[in-house]
Formats: structure tokens, sequence, C-alpha cells
């Protein structure tokens, strides 16, 4: 179950970071202006909203905290067991993605500009370890749990155990985002360039989001 509910995560972090935006003027962008356009991505991407100075493509005012809610629910669409679990559960699931994304820690560094004219802006993210507290000592907590509830679990139907499970492992996931822990920062070097020359709009493509996004959390691999 570890395994793929981390796989859901990386799910919704591709498609939470893939926000095509652009910011429009007249005149060439200044480093700040990239730096403000990548912060705005990110504080999209994590809190469902940004500072409104920034034009991003595709958000209408008003409705920027759809953005995050429509990934969430994406991923609870994509889940193949996602009929056996009740609304109640969900929805808990839901809220507790969107809490590990409002803990995501991020500083927007510095923006060199390029010969396009763009900029490469650097971006410090801490990532998250959102699954910290189902590994190690504390994996033998959800274990313990998990058998004091064994008796229950013989009368229960198949989806009544999933929806138990699933439960104990949110509650355990909430616990750990109350003193969330993050692993080494990294740096992620996007680019902020001209996306359409005949209106002038420049900002992130979709592969610079998704390179934002896959860092927000930590994903151990196998």
């Amino acid at each position: 179950m570890k395994k793929s509910v981390r796989s859901l995560v990386i799910i919704l972090l591709v498609m939470a970071a893939m926000i095509v935006s652009a910011g429009c003027g007249p005149k060439k962008p200044t480093a700040d202006d990239a730096k403000d356009y990548v912060k705005a991505v990110l504080d999209v991407m994590c809190t469902g909203d940004y500072d409104h100075s920034v034009t991003l493509a595709d958000i209408e005012e008003g409705k920027e905290s759809e953005v995050l809610d429509e990934a969430i629910q994406a991923v609870l669409d994509s889940l193949e067991f996602k009929d056996q679990l009740s609304e109640e559960v969900k929805a808990n699931l839901s809220d507790c993605l969107a809490n590990a994304f409002s803990k995501a820690k991020y500083e927007v560094k510095d923006a060199v500009e390029t010969e396009d004219g763009g900029y490469d802006v650097t971006v410090t993210i801490e990532p998250l370890d959102l699954f910290a507290p189902l590994g190690g000592p504390e994996m033998e907590i959800l274990q313990e749990r998990l058998m004091e509830n064994a008796g229950q679990y013989l009368t229960m139907s198949e989806d009544e155990m999933m929806n138990s499970m699933f439960t104990l492992m949110i509650d355990m996931l909430n616990e750990g985002l109350e003193n969330p822990q993050y692993t080494e920062p990294v740096d992620v070097t996007v680019h902020y360039g001209l996306l359409d020359e005949e209106n002038n709009l420049y900002g992130c493509d979709e592969a610079e989001g998704k390179k934002l996004g896959e860092k927000i959390f930590y994903v151990a691999e196998n």
C-alpha cells in the first residue's frame, strides 16, 4: 500500500506542476519578473493562491484553488480501488494531500539571463518526506495498529477493510505533518522564456513546471 500511494502522489505532483503559465507585457521582462513568476507557479501549486500582480494563463480570478483541487481529484479518480473507498475516506485523503502541499518549503534564488532573452531561475527546495511516518519505527506502529484491528477485519467486507486500513494510514500521515520532516535541500533550475512571440508572452512550459513538482515531495528509490 505504501508503494501504491507513493505512486499516486507522483501523479499528483506531475499534474499540479503542469501549469502552462505566462506573463505578458510590452517590454522584455526583468530578472525580478522571472523570479516572481516562478514563485507564483509554486505558490498556486502548493497553496492554491499566489501574487496576483503576476499573470498566469488558464487561471481565472477567484478560481486559483481549483488548480490543486482538480489535481487531487484526478488522483482520486485514478485509484483502481476508488469505488471501494467511502466518500469520507476520499475527503480525508484529499485533505491530507492538500495539507502536505501547504507544508512545502522552497525559495526562489537567482535568475540568470540567457541568450534567448529569457532567464534560468534557480529554486532551492527542501523535499517533504511525506511518507516518513510509514517507515522505520513508525511503520511498526502502523503494523501494531493494524494488528489491534485484526479481529475486526475478520468480520469486515473487502471494502470495509480497505477503508479501515486507509483511515489508519491517513491518520499517521496527518500526525507526521504536525512535525514535518524534510530531506536535504536540492537546487532546481527552470527556464523562463518567450512562449508566444506574437503576443510577447513569457513563462515556463509544462516540462519546466514538472521539474519543480517532482521535487516537492521526497520519494525514495525502490
